[in-house]
């Protein structure tokens, strides 16, 4: 299925082209997304959702691919301009804007890395809008009937990525605060306020992380019974990258007739962390936990508004690339690529 790409006036265009190779697949969002689970829903409930959406996925795997390789094969020529300043770094921002998923490959065994500190325009407080985009699955190696039927792949459970905690809904809105004088942000409050909105009711007691003592765990511990997937989540980053681009805006009708010399720039900051995810919780056989192993990468990308002299509006990107674990039955065919790629939209708003 054809799909038009269409572009709307507050996104800019690097942002478009970082996610061009993921489709817009809009129309299966509501199929894709689970329904709430009340607390007193059998497990066995919970498999049948989980196969359920492996249905949806291996109906609409085929389109989907077909549709996301025709939009990377045709990219605008609007975007030549901040392609063309891209092109001239070498870090993430440049990886991205090639929109191949090949890039987005894992890392592991690197030195821990440091606590991420975000840029001026990025600080305070902030209600985020994401909103899910579709999905892709770029293997070449490994058949997608295969992928779909492995359920420890992260993102077809929920909480199985725990700051997407329900990748396939269609809105979630969650705060996002980022200290006015150091740029760290506050993990507890976003990770909290985002999981309960993908769940759609409270359920994460508490999150125990210490950017000092170690920046690259956390742990949340959810309400005892309040969800089935998961009683406690364990996150290990092992591997932060990020970097500040400023490129050209395009030129608009009032700029090209006005005889100024200056030429109009914005700002593009872009970041990913590396996640190594343990979820335990509930399992089938009495007295038991279940554990369950994920790694993921999440790619952010966002957008100062120069536009906005109140600077309280941002629109952005989020990528996350789910990775096989190595204990997994298909890890030797697929080793460090991606195996899926979410995309969603987002848009800030500052807190008054």
């Amino acid at each position: 299925m054809n799909m038009p790409l269409t572009m709307k006036a507050s996104v800019h265009p690097i942002i478009v082209s970082i996610t061009l190779f993921v489709v817009h697949c809009i129309g299966i969002t509501n199929s894709l997304s689970l329904h709430h689970i009340s607390t007193n829903v059998d497990l066995r409930d919970e498999v049948i959702i989980s196969i359920a959406r492996r249905d949806v996925l291996r109906r609409t795997a085929a389109s989907a691919t077909a549709t996301a390789v025709s939009l990377a094969s045709h990219p605008s020529p609007c975007y030549s301009a901040a392609d063309d300043t891209i092109a001239t770094t070498t870090g993430l921002a440049r990886r991205l804007s090639l929109r191949d998923p090949s890039q987005l490959k894992n890392s592991v065994f690197n030195i821990p890395p440091k606590a991420q500190v975000y840029p001026d325009f990025l600080r305070g407080q902030w209600d985020v809008t994401m909103k899910y985009r579709g999905f892709l699955f770029p293997s070449t190696s490994i058949p997608k009937e295969k992928l779909v039927s492995d359920i420890s792949i992260p993102g077809f459970q929920k909480l199985s990525i725990a700051q997407v905690a329900d990748v396939g809904r269609e809105l979630t809105t969650y705060q996002m605060s980022i200290d006015p004088v150091t740029g760290f942000e506050d993990r507890s409050i976003s990770l909290t306020t985002s999981i309960n909105a993908h769940l759609g009711y409270d359920a994460v007691r508490e999150i125990l992380y210490n950017r000092k003592d170690n920046p690259n765990r956390i742990s949340i511990d959810f309400i005892p019974n309040r969800t089935r997937n998961a009683n406690r989540i364990e996150l290990f980053c092992n591997a932060r990258e990020s970097e500040l681009v400023v490129v050209p805006q395009a030129p608009t009708s009032s700029s090209a007739s006005s005889s100024s010399s200056q030429t109009d720039t914005s700002t593009i900051f872009v970041c990913s962390e590396h996640i190594r995810q343990v979820t335990f919780g509930l399992s089938q056989e009495f007295g038991v936990a279940r554990q369950v192993v994920g790694n993921y990468a999440h790619f952010w990308t966002w957008k100062e508004d120069n536009n906005n002299q109140e600077n309280n509006i941002m629109t952005g990107n989020l990528l996350t690339a789910a990775y096989l674990d190595a204990q997994d039955a298909l890890f030797f065919e697929e080793p460090s690529k991606p195996v899926v790629v979410y995309s969603h939209d987002l848009v800030a708003r500052k807190r008054s």
